[in-house]
């Protein structure tokens, strides 16, 4: 069953994802031609030093817009569940997080700003806006004329471990975009 979810995740997140182009710059393009949509997909598990095991699944649809064929704008939206079974609970996050993205090549520069509403444990308090600074580097390798395997690896400069939302400061991403 875990491996029918797993090529699931990947089939969905690849018919999901519709990336970045190029635009000639030199020829007048229209605002829908410099905007794209994408998305991608989070899977993974682990344990927590509080909590035990934890199942993580995540989604996250994007628009974007190329101010250049280098620099570009947008915004993600952030939908995640953990489900932590030697405890009996699970949590549901959702957010928005506004991104910028230059490229070098086929390796880009990447940060954006997580504005994260989850449950906290303070039962005056059932939920508690978070915010996380992600910042990193990605590997764009493209398949065909439009598509590509996008790997990033990100820091949140603003990891609090005590807030207890995040398990870790590192978040690493892989995606398609066709």
């Amino acid at each position: 069953m875990k491996k029918l979810l797993v090529c699931a995740l990947f089939a969905f997140c690849s018919v999901l994802a519709f990336g970045q182009r190029t635009i000639d710059e030199n020829a007048k393009s229209s605002f829908m031609d410099r905007v794209y949509v994408g998305g991608g997909l989070g899977f993974s598990g682990g344990n927590n030093p509080y909590y035990g095991r934890y199942t993580y699944v995540g989604l996250y649809p994007i628009l974007g817009y190329m101010v250049t064929n280098k620099f570009s704008v947008g915004s993600t939206i952030t939908y995640q569940y953990y489900n932590y079974p030697d405890v009996g609970q699970s949590v549901t996050q959702y957010g928005i997080s506004p991104f910028v993205r230059y490229n070098l090549g086929q390796m880009f520069l990447y940060s954006e700003y997580m504005i994260l509403n989850s449950p906290t444990y303070d039962p005056n308090t059932p939920r508690k806006i978070y915010n996380r600074m992600l910042m990193g580097v990605g590997f764009r390798q493209p398949i065909g004329a439009r598509g590509s395997i996008n790997a990033m690896a990100l820091y949140d400069v603003l990891y609090n471990p005590a807030d207890r939302v995040f398990n870790s400061p590192w978040v690493f991403r892989v995606f398609f975009s066709f």
